[in-house]
């Protein structure tokens, strides 16, 4: 499966959550999705310990913590979309402090872009 492809398959599980910025993260194994997570208001333990500043979960991190544990260690791509309600594609490059652990735990990291998909070199 494509990265275009994957980012596509995204659309609907942006749309159905309830926020203004609907951000959807999918791990990725030998084009496999295997974990998928969304941004939302409820917080994490892990979240306080990694230095998130408002008491939020970020879909890198709530995709994450839902990786089956045969796939932890494993070469896994984080592919990070967020749609706006037309279906454009906006910015969902990892904040600083998702991207610092991010780099350590994904071989590759994609995101989307207003002006398409980009991969977060490192």
């Amino acid at each position: 499966m494509m990265i275009e492809e994957i980012v596509n398959s995204s659309y609907p599980l942006c749309l159905q959550i309830n926020r203004q910025k609907k951000h959807t993260s999918l791990v990725l194994y030998k084009k496999r999705v295997v974990s998928i997570g969304f941004n939302h208001f409820k917080s994490h333990p892990k979240a306080k310990e990694l230095g998130y500043t408002f008491d939020e979960m970020h879909s890198e991190l709530d995709a994450y913590r839902k990786i089956p544990k045969q796939f932890l260690g494993k070469k896994l791509i984080l592919v990070n979309a967020r749609f706006n309600k037309f279906g454009h594609m906006r910015m969902s490059k990892p904040c600083s402090v998702c991207e610092s652990w991010c780099k350590e735990l994904f071989h590759k990291i994609y995101y989307t872009t207003d002006d398409g998909i980009c991969r977060l070199e490192y």
